[in-house]
């Protein structure tokens, strides 16, 4: 088995499209469409775009623990009681998405989704919106997505 996933451009627009799909099927849209720094940023932007809402950026970094990792940057103007999307390449262990929802929800924000390229399924989170599963109990491959270096 090789060592990594080469996703592709080809596959990263059909996974777009098949997330816009699960959005309208599922009769709730976003307001606006928040993409986590550095993965989610362009797959937000993608959704922005295809969605035709207003893109936020915000940064998250696991390495440090501390309510100061979770960097909210523009979201501060984005009214309380509108629809919110939060976007990442991958929910590999959950923590990542988990944390944001709880700085969301501590935030007064009140309707939160969460949309990931890749998703690990052995792990507690639950994402909304997802397209690729990997089972990171068997399968510890490193996705290389096509906006980044190899």
């Amino acid at each position: 088995m090789p060592d990594r996933i080469i996703y592709s451009w080809e596959d990263f627009d059909k996974d777009i499209l098949n997330i816009n799909n699960q959005i309208t099927s599922s009769n709730w849209f976003p307001d606006y469409v928040v993409g986590v720094k550095r993965g989610g940023l362009i797959p937000a932007i993608k959704l922005s775009h295809i969605l035709q809402k207003p893109m936020i950026m915000m940064s998250y970094q696991s390495r440090d623990n501390d309510d100061n990792s979770i960097k909210l940057l523009e979201v501060e103007s984005i009214p309380k009681n509108k629809n919110v999307l939060i976007v990442d390449d991958i929910c590999d262990s959950g923590t990542t998405f988990s944390n944001i929802i709880d700085k969301f929800i501590s935030e007064g924000f009140q309707s939160i989704k969460t949309c990931s390229l890749y998703y690990n399924n052995k792990q507690p989170f639950v994402i909304d919106y997802r397209v690729n599963h990997i089972d990171r109990n068997t399968d510890n491959r490193w996705i290389i997505f096509p906006w980044e270096v190899p």
